[in-house]
């Protein structure tokens, strides 16, 4: 078999030979010759992660002190680039970006019911993501076998895991990626303790394609988390680090939370604001422009000299407040027929202009992410309700991506926490699964469900399975929903 394979590679190899002599005796000339480009990058992970937190803290110094200390390689100065601290103009930021993060991380969140956990022992048992029970106390209860939802309960109310799931996707969906720590520190609690590390504290290791290693970074040292235990580096020649820790579980105590991939970095996460940077940017010069036609725009009032109030003794212009003082002094003019009133002027200012490129940018920042109207914005008044139902489904596609990586990442997370918890108890660790669920964005109200199932059921085209599913989801039992299909069948 071997001898049968490597002759059928010579036979490859002299066929190529072959057919390249036969081009060089009849001169063939290959079409385009050999490719070759260089391409000049920018790509720096650390930067790029850094300009994402710059924008999402939206502090006008710091971004006029970024983009005025980095070069684009295309010479393309930006808005906050440009003038600097001597700037004339009035440089203002829309606070965009800060507004899509947490927009899109309190309607995800807003819907989040909670877990369900079971283990083997306790198969049958489920309860409701609410604390109600979908089962009545049975005899693994009565015997003290654990309550495996509870556990978890009283972990996440320990680390304030509310808040801190909030602050984990607002700070991934800004920066790009981080990741959950679990730990354990007696000083602190008998529980074990969540963190999240935002991806300029965290990096990761591949094996194969998958995350072999999670590496903390901290100041003076690196905390690597593996399947085997924890292992410290290090990364001065002075600086005093923890021994290595082995917890021997077969499961890294640690959990990635990336959306999506990021197209220029391998194994990164990808920010909302890739390839809306410079929308943010443009909108920022739009908002400012528009500040400083305003004031430019002031009404000006030309006041002849001598009308001016001036005093009996000396002649001088009386002193005015700070309202009545803003006017320009002119000479009297003496000719015949001269108009010497006061004379007011407001200069024109292009509103609509200004409107339709605010419009414009903003539309291009939020393409593909948000709709306007999510965020309170109606850019097209009088669109009815169906159309305004229809430019929301970005937002429902996006918010579908956040949740579809939010379910794995919370149910190996639960599962990690009780992992370790059976672990520092000197239990047996058990086989775990959880359940992560979501609740509806923009759902219809109660009545109009009610409307469009009985419909669905008086055409035949939905089952009263089907039709008690859907009204009542995860807020009834299944035993209640039985009982509800049985009596609409009699």
């Amino acid at each position: 078999m071997m001898g049968r394979f490597l002759f059928l590679i010579e036979g490859v190899v002299g066929l190529k030979w072959l057919k390249g002599k036969v081009r060089d005796w009849l001169e063939i000339v290959p079409v385009g010759g050999e490719f070759g480009v260089s391409v000049l990058s920018d790509a720096d992970f650390e930067r790029e992660i850094f300009r994402n937190k710059v924008w999402y803290r939206g502090v006008c110094s710091e971004l006029a002190g970024f983009y005025g200390s980095v070069d684009d390689l295309v010479g393309n100065r930006s808005f906050w680039a440009e003038g600097g601290r001597n700037h004339k103009i009035r440089k203002m930021h829309s606070g965009l970006p800060a507004m899509m993060v947490d927009v899109l991380a309190d309607i995800t969140l807003g819907d989040f019911l909670g877990v369900r956990v079971n283990s083997v022992a306790t198969a049958e048992r489920f309860f409701h993501p609410k604390g109600e029970k979908s089962f009545p106390m049975d005899a693994n209860e009565e015997l003290g076998i654990r309550d495996e939802e509870l556990r978890w309960q009283r972990v996440a109310s320990e680390n304030g895991f509310g808040a801190l799931l909030a602050r984990a996707v607002r700070t991934s969906l800004a920066l790009g990626d981080g990741a959950f720590r679990v730990s354990f520190d007696d000083g602190v609690s008998g529980l074990p303790i969540i963190e999240f590390f935002g991806g300029d504290r965290v990096r990761f290791n591949y094996l194969r394609g998958r995350i072999s290693e999670v590496v903390f970074l901290h100041d003076g040292f690196e905390e690597i988390y593996h399947k085997d235990g924890i292992r410290y580096v290090a990364l001065g020649e002075d600086t005093p680090v923890p021994a290595d820790v082995l917890h021997g579980l077969g499961v890294i105590l640690a959990v990635p939370l990336i959306f999506d991939e990021n197209p220029r970095f391998a194994g990164r996460g990808k920010s909302v604001f890739d390839g809306k940077i410079h929308a943010f940017d443009a909108l920022d010069e739009v908002i400012s422009q528009w500040v400083d036609a305003l004031r430019d725009g002031r009404v000006q009032k030309y006041v002849p000299s001598q009308m001016l109030p001036r005093d009996p003794r000396t002649g001088e212009v009386r002193g005015l407040g700070g309202f009545e003082s803003r006017f320009v002094q002119t000479q009297m003019d003496l000719a015949e027929g001269a108009d010497n009133s006061v004379k007011v002027v407001q200069p024109l200012i292009d509103t609509d202009a200004l409107e339709a490129s605010f419009a414009g940018f903003l539309n291009l920042a939020l393409q593909g992410v948000l709709a306007p109207a999510t965020l309170g914005m109606d850019l097209k008044r009088g669109d009815n309700a169906t159309a305004q139902r229809e430019r929301e489904k970005a937002t429902l596609y996006t918010r579908g991506r956040i949740i579809d990586g939010l379910r794995g990442v919370l149910a190996t997370l639960v599962k990690v926490v009780l992992v370790a918890l059976d672990a520092a108890n000197g239990e047996e660790v058990r086989d775990y699964k959880v359940a992560v669920e979501f609740g509806e964005y923009a759902a219809p109200d109660f009545g109009s469900q009610i409307e469009v199932v009985a419909k669905g059921v008086t055409a035949g085209v939905m089952s009263f399975e089907t039709a008690v599913e859907q009204l009542y989801g995860d807020t009834w039992t299944q035993e209640q929903k039985a009982d509800e299909v049985a009596r609409l069948m009699r």
